[in-house]
């Protein structure tokens, strides 16, 4: 019986929040708080989903009507190149319709905007890699399990990192059903061919993302899949990058949720309003950036104490500059004062309005430093939990059960 696992890390943005939306440089990297789902198939005849961390314990679709909207979507799109040439407002308004009316485990009129998006994305990315990989129907339903290390919409890439998973599982769930040994030939490929099954991967759920996000960079979906630490612009492929040394890390949770597309679409309203000043501020973004990245490719130890206080200051210097695109917000500035009172730099990363902090660490022995535990005693006396990580590490991951 197939019976696998995939897991996917989050992220955080060093610097280019925002401003890779308009074609500027990002530099990003993973850290290994992640997202793994187990599917397995059964001889129900039904899909069911188990999503507990978002509210949704066990949804149920029955088989015959996933075969049913298979057999109708393959009609209307099998001749396409998937998912690049779909309509993809079109083919979503389908799959969000279906998934209203045929739903079970859950009152359809409990559905709330995340719950929604959620499913969708999960019968979407079904759907269209099933059409992709010429499958007619599915003779046995299957369960998937998803179990999370993350907050949601916290600024982690959590739903890039869960699109990756659905991606992948139902990328790996065809090819396990014609040939139980496929995840072991996976690892006999080539570079090329692994990273091409990958990279396919990402651009499904890329396609996640936008039913998320609404307009993703594409940079959160390609991080997750590949891993490491990249400098990324918009529509090309990463780059990496290649640390000498690890990066401590604190990432700071403000407890605060928030909607990445909203905080987008304010900076877009912002830079109607203001368009030089804004596209003036995703320059200095960009040449931050490229600061970022030399320094980075030449560290070659913690203890580079130059080198590190540069890193430093670009830290505070992006923090300040996407303070003035309006995406901070009052507990994220709590934590900046919070770090900058023993003498450490921070940031909000991702969208910002909530989420994580990221905190610049100094050494991997940071438990021994006096200003470290002064740090974390003041975090958790404001009720700020907080994960020690490092930047880079691996992408999608997956295993036999």
């Amino acid at each position: 019986m197939v019976k696998f696992e995939v897991s996917a890390p989050g992220k955080v943005i060093l610097h280019g929040e925002h401003s890779v939306v308009y074609g500027k440089p990002a530099v990003a990297g993973v850290v290994q708080v992640r997202n793994t789902l187990k599917l397995e198939v059964n001889d129900n005849k039904s899909v069911e989903i188990c999503f507990p961390k978002i509210g949704l314990d066990v949804v149920t679709f029955p088989l015959e009507v996933i075969n049913k909207l298979l057999s109708t979507c393959t009609e209307k799109y099998g001749a396409l190149k998937l998912p690049e040439s779909i309509n993809h407002g079109v083919f979503l308004g389908e799959v969000q319709q279906f998934v209203r009316e045929n739903v079970t485990g859950i009152s359809k009129n409990d559905l709330d905007t995340r719950e929604l998006n959620s499913l969708s994305a999960t019968v979407y990315l079904l759907m269209g890699i099933l059409i992709e990989g010429k499958t007619e129907n599915l003779q046995k339903g299957f369960t998937i399990n998803l179990k999370t290390e993350m907050s949601v919409g916290a600024g982690l890439g959590s739903s890039a990192s869960f699109g990756v998973c659905l991606a992948a599982a139902f990328y790996f769930l065809i090819r396990l059903l014609e040939k139980e040994s496929f995840l072991e030939d996976f690892q006999n490929l080539s570079e090329t061919q692994q990273h091409d099954v990958k990279q396919r991967i990402s651009t499904w759920a890329f396609y996640s993302e936008k039913i998320m996000h609404g307009n993703p960079s594409g940079l959160d979906n390609t991080i997750c899949t590949f891993g490491n630490v990249v400098k990324f612009y918009k529509g090309h492929p990463p780059v990496d990058i290649k640390l000498a040394c690890s990066l401590p890390i604190l990432l700071v949770d403000s407890g605060v949720g928030r909607s990445t597309a909203k905080l987008v679409e304010k900076v877009t309203d912002l830079r109607a309003r203001h368009t030089k000043l804004v596209d003036n501020i995703f320059e200095a973004m960009k040449y931050l950036v490229e600061d970022a990245v030399d320094i980075l490719e030449h560290i070659t130890h913690i203890s580079d104490t130059e080198n590190f206080h540069k890193l430093e200051n670009l830290v505070s210097m992006n923090n300040n500059l996407l303070r003035s695109l309006g995406v901070s917000h009052p507990a994220l500035e709590k934590i900046f004062v919070i770090a900058e009172k023993y003498g450490f730099h921070a940031k909000l990363s991702g969208a910002g309005g909530g989420g994580f902090a990221m905190i610049l660490l100094p050494s991997w022995n940071i438990h021994e430093m006096k200003n470290f535990r002064q740090l974390k005693d003041d975090l958790e006396k404001n009720n700020f939990q907080w994960i020690l990580t490092g930047l880079g590490g691996e992408g999608l991951t997956f295993r036999n059960l």
